[in-house]
């Protein structure tokens, strides 16, 4: 194991390069939340800040790896120590635990961690193959100062739920989501984001006090956004809705190579990382793949019909879904109401991305893929979106109204609440209208917003703004 060590802390700058270089030999543009973990390493070293753990989780083939690879490399030559591990390869080789890393670590070094004459900054890669890890990281923490440690894992919500308070208060998360349109732009074009207009458009959708505001928020921005999609393609947004969500898509121009990759990542998903959150048998693993072939050409998922059409209990189903939802594949979208409504009327399920819906459906149909299920595709990509600038804490929630022509989704604080319809081509304000109306008395939401190709339009009869997709983008 330690020559094993060893060679992991002499090759590893040499093979971590090879990771942050495309299939052209250049180096990969850096995404915004690299610099946020830069910070806190600098912040770390040079004025021994918190946090000293930072838990990036994430779906598979988000770029985790790629981004520890960066920070590792932005860190050589800073006076700081650097090791990096695949967990899943250490337990897997050696059948050992991070503990046992440790020790020979020190062994190799001839002293405890305590005694570091240099900090030491450790980037651990899958870090849930070592079911002891949340334990682990707590007691690094609370034996030395001088470690920082970086380290990428499964979803979100199964990490979370991996750790109790007591670790958690040590354990700061940095959520690695799928690449936004900004981020696709800048890595296939080199096309520079808008600044802080993303902020602006976040801040102005979610926490204005009117429609009116939003509407006005974006006048003012409307001149930069016109400007940034002078020079795109009219099909961009329809390449990136099919691939462009996983970085490694990003410089293949062969469709069926990009599904095929995206494919291997459900399939490592299904067979790697769920037997870890339940141990299913491989005949249920399998009945995994065909629920999520059977819920991609819709939204609304009935357990019963499920059920029925594979064979099993709707309670192995109901499993299955709330695994597929640890897993970080799907999100499910609750319906809006009271929690005895939530039970008995259907979740809706979409996919974390857009491409991995296109995925299954491509293998459904070879032509008129995207024009059949392209208002499927738009939900999980504003779906997506959503998850990522939601903010997880304030008593925010997701849901969606579930009366047929009900608006699709529903963003709560408390007693606050925003309609949301999203859809391609030109929308009108008839759904939002409807929800909101189904609401009263009992709520009075604080505005509606429609998100599709339509201009930005404001309407202060319904305290209801369009605004186009080209903005939503942006965020």
């Amino acid at each position: 194991m330690q020559n094993y060590l060893e060679s992991q802390i002499i090759q590893s700058p040499k093979r971590l390069l090879g990771l942050v270089k495309g299939i052209d030999g250049e180096l990969m543009s850096k995404r915004s939340v690299f610099y946020e973990l830069e910070n806190y390493a600098l912040g770390f070293l040079n004025k021994k800040e918190e946090p000293r753990i930072v838990v990036m989780p994430g779906l598979r083939g988000t770029g985790k790896t790629t981004l520890l690879a960066q920070l590792y490399l932005s860190l050589l030559n800073k006076g700081v120590s650097l090791m990096y591990l695949s967990v899943d390869e250490v337990v897997k080789r050696f059948s050992i635990n991070l503990w046992d890393v440790m020790d020979n670590y020190e062994e190799l070094l001839s002293k405890h961690i305590e005694g570091l004459d240099v900090p030491l900054i450790l980037f651990l890669d899958e870090i849930h193959y070592d079911e002891k890890w949340a334990m682990f990281l707590k007691s690094l923490y609370d034996k030395t100062k001088k470690v920082m440690v970086f380290c990428t894992g499964s979803s979100a919500l199964l990490l979370r739920q991996q750790i109790n308070a007591d670790v958690a208060r040590r354990v700061h998360f940095v959520e690695i989501h799928p690449v936004n349109f900004s981020e696709y732009m800048l890595f296939k074009y080199k096309k520079e984001p808008l600044g802080d207009v993303g902020d602006q458009i976040n801040k102005a959708t979610l926490f204005s006090k009117d429609a009116a505001e939003i509407y006005d928020t974006f006048k003012k921005i409307e001149t930069e956004v016109r400007r940034y999609w002078l020079d795109i393609d009219g099909f961009e947004v329809q390449r990136y809705l099919k691939f462009g969500t996983f970085p490694f898509t990003l410089k293949s121009e062969n469709d069926v190579l990009s599904t095929s990759f995206i494919a291997q990542i459900i399939n490592k998903v299904i067979y790697t990382d769920i037997p870890q959150i339940n141990k299913f048998d491989f005949s249920t693993l399998d009945r995994i793949d065909k629920i999520l072939y059977l819920i991609s050409d819709t939204l609304g998922v009935s357990a019963t019909k499920l059920s029925d059409t594979l064979s099993v209990t709707t309670d192995t189903v109901r499993l299955i879904l709330k695994t597929l939802e640890e897993s970080g594949l799907v999100t499910r979208i609750s319906p809006f109401g009271t929690h005895f409504k939530q039970i008995r009327k259907a979740s809706k399920y979409l996919f974390a991305t857009p491409s991995l819906r296109y995925t299954y459906l491509s293998n459904k149909e070879s032509t008129a893929v995207f024009e059949n299920y392209q208002g499927n595709l738009f939900e999980d990509l504003v779906g997506m979106y959503l998850n990522r600038i939601i903010p997880k804490f304030g008593a925010f929630s997701l849901t969606y109204d579930v009366s047929e022509g009900g608006a699709d989704f529903v963003i709560s604080q408390g007693f606050k609440h925003i309609v949301m319809e999203v859809g391609m081509g030109k929308k009108s304000y008839s759904q939002v209208i409807q929800t909101t109306q189904k609401m009263a008395p009992k709520f009075t939401p604080k505005y509606s917003v429609v998100i599709s190709d339509s201009d930005l339009d404001y309407s202060e009869q319904y305290n209801a703004v369009k605004i186009p997709l080209k903005y939503f983008l942006l965020i």
